[in-house]
């Protein structure tokens, strides 16, 4: 999962699309993005997945999922764009970004490694972690700014911008509407969730934090010294909303103060404490006697401020218990749930499917990730026989760690991909304690500031090693810090780098990672190209069948029950039910930007290929998305229909 969820300051001018409202609420660089949820063996989670069926056609090629889901022949453009570019709108977008950026210290940092690079836009003058505060009144501040830019945007002649300037223009518009009916609905959403809420996020939010100078410890201490107040104006807004109706469920607080323990039940000296001392340690320009104050400073901190916090979040979070007077998922409010999902969902997939329809469409991949499955099961009996007994170990051949194996990667499974120089990463592990707190995050890429290339940072769950190659791909290259890196180096405009289409970056990367398996020789085994697709397959439906529980509960209604009577429909073990709610009720949406964000991004290149034949080039292809950067699915399928157009 990419991680670069950002401080929410002027929380509009960083995009805050509805579904990152509903899902954090706003906070710091943190274990937003990145967290990749956890998706258990479907083999050994559930009973019975693969069901024989005699009809099956044997067919063991190898597939990435796409379908025939594209119908519509490639679409001309048919708009009359300006030669040169439109003064207005640079300057447009420049402003934005200096707003959004300069916001809050955090921000700033975030995105900016030398403030040379960017003349102008100067860091804020005092440390502050932005506007904390979504009461009814911070909330009308926001619409105003709001409407100030949609009014500003619409000003313009979209026939004095350019083709590119006009594709930003509409990622800009669509990215501020979608922002307008996030803060108008945004009572419903919470800052604490199990997955992306406060409490689980701010420990990465420092432990992640990079040491470059002095100055940066100093900002690392300052920062922490406002988390009290910044989580106690949270805790009060989400007070507020527990009185209007919109408390959060018993079964997520539950979880949310298992997280507070799992951070204040440390034994020994706390990791916090550990962390900062062997990080600042190789900070080469301190001198030895301002490392022991910043040890000491921080120390003070951690058991002054931090694990204060914790236990006022863990006290309230018990204290909202039987205050929720609306159980499950969103559709259950009666002021517009379901509409209000919609918009989770569209701004979560970045596809312009509506809940309905995507349940369909979620049915029908699920149908073909089981055909898969079943003809390798009848056609190749042994190539299915050697999955199941070495599932659990089909990479340990490879004797790695993450680092390692991440450089194996870039250097075996890119030839599809466009060349873009050698990246510079690191790859470490989370420290034991974050390995209980962040257990159902199997790994995260640390998005770098804009102008610090080189500053790649993967995390990895080492309690997860039996497919590290998917999580590495996933996270590294072909994944996420690929994309990055190759989108930063075609120069786009910076507003463009502030939002975060989660349905394209994780469509990209679940797609990109399953596209690495075709590489892999699992030891030499005769077998190899059947166990990609098997490997591929099991993640798959794991990521299709918690989209359909998200869907079903979030839209359709159902309860606790429901999902064990779907699970049991399935031929799955209905055991799950319970821990399957608790995270879409938690987390609406979060899993559909899986499922179907590769769904769809699997789909695009089938039509790709369907339409150019032999002329398809994977290469090219991938250029023709890359190029696109993040965004929804229906404007990508505008750059990939001229990208067809030109090549046939």
């Amino acid at each position: 999962m990419i991680k670069c969820f950002r401080k929410k300051g002027k929380r509009i001018a960083v995009f805050l699309s509805l579904a990152f409202v509903l899902s954090m609420g706003g906070c710091g660089k943190s274990a937003e993005n990145d967290q990749r949820p956890r998706i258990e063996s479907v083999f050994d989670l559930f009973n019975d997945v693969v069901e024989p069926d005699t009809s099956v056609t044997a067919n063991t090629e190898q597939s990435t999922g796409g379908g025939d889901e594209i119908v519509d022949p490639p679409a001309i453009d048919t708009n009359k764009y300006a030669s040169t570019e439109s003064e207005e709108f640079n300057k447009l977008c420049d402003d934005y970004f200096k707003e959004a950026v300069t916001s809050n210290s955090s921000s700033y940092r975030d995105y900016i490694y030398d403030p040379k690079n960017f003349p102008g836009v100067e860091a804020p003058k005092e440390v502050t972690m932005g506007d904390h505060s979504t009461t009814a009144a911070t909330l009308e501040e926001d619409k105003k700014d709001l409407e100030k830019w949609i009014t500003r945007l619409e000003a313009i002649d979209v026939n004095t911008l350019t083709e590119q300037q006009r594709f930003d223009y509409d990622y800009m518009m669509d990215g501020l509407v979608s922002s307008r009916v996030a803060c108008e609905n945004i009572n419903i959403g919470s800052p604490f969730s199990p997955m992306r809420g406060l409490q689980a996020n701010i420990p990465p939010m420092f432990t992640d934090y990079i040491f470059r100078s002095k100055e940066d410890v100093q900002l690392y201490l300052d920062l922490m010294a406002l988390i009290p107040d910044y989580v106690e104006g949270e805790l009060k807004a989400q007070e507020e909303y527990n009185e209007n109706g919109y408390a959060v469920e018993d079964c997520i607080l539950e979880k949310m103060i298992q997280q507070c323990d799992d951070f204040l039940n440390v034994t020994g000296e706390h990791f916090m404490i550990t962390d900062f001392n062997e990080r600042i340690q190789g900070l080469n320009e301190l001198t030895d006697a301002e490392r022991e104050e910043f040890k000491k400073k921080n120390k003070e901190l951690v058991e002054g401020a931090l694990i204060p916090t914790y236990e006022n979040m863990k006290k309230r979070f018990t204290s909202w218990k039987g205050k929720n007077k609306v159980k499950g998922g969103l559709c259950n409010y009666e002021d517009h749930g379901k509409e209000i999902y919609a918009y989770v969902v569209r701004e979560y997939t970045g596809s312009s499917k509506t809940p309905s329809e995507l349940i369909t469409y979620l049915e029908t991949k699920l149908a073909e990730c089981k055909s898969e499955v079943q003809t390798i099961y009848l056609s190749n009996p042994s190539a299915y026989k050697e999955y199941e007994s070495k599932k659990d170990t089909l990479f340990d051949y490879l004797s790695m760690d993450a680092g390692e194996l991440e450089s194996y990667l870039i250097k075996n499974v890119m030839s599809d991909y466009p060349d873009i120089g050698n990246l510079q990463f690191r790859a470490l592990y989370f420290s034991k304690s974050m390995e209980t707190i962040r257990e159902n995050s199997l790994a995260y890429y640390m998005i770098p500031a804009i102008d610090d290339k080189d500053d790649n940072l993967i995390r990895v769950n080492g309690k997860n090693k039996s497919d590290m190659w998917v999580i590495l791909a996933h996270e590294g290259c072909p994944g996420h810090m690929y994309q990055t890196n190759y989108y930063r180096k075609t120069n786009p405009r910076n507003f463009r780098l502030l939002g975060l289409e989660l349905g394209y970056v994780e469509g990209w990367a679940v797609y990109a990672s399953y596209d690495s398996l075709k590489y892999c020789d699992f030891n030499g085994s005769s077998f190899a190209r059947e166990l990609a697709t098997l490997v591929a397959a099991e993640e798959k439906m794991g990521y299709t069948y918690y989209g359909l529980v998200d869907l079903g509960v979030n839209y359709q209604g159902w309860t606790v029950e429901d999902v064990g009577t779907f699970l049991t429909t399935m031929g799955l073990n209905a055991s799950a039910a319970q821990e399957m709610y608790t995270i879409v009720v938690g987390d609406p949406g979060l899993y559909l930007s899986y499922s179907v964000g590769y769904y769809e991004m699997a789909d695009m290149r089938a039509y790709a290929e369907q339409e150019l034949g032999d002329k398809f080039s994977a290469v090219e292809y991938h250029k023709a998305v890359l190029d696109a950067g993040p965004c929804k699915y229906d404007q990508l399928k505008k750059k990939v229909d001229k990208y067809i157009l030109e090549h046939k």
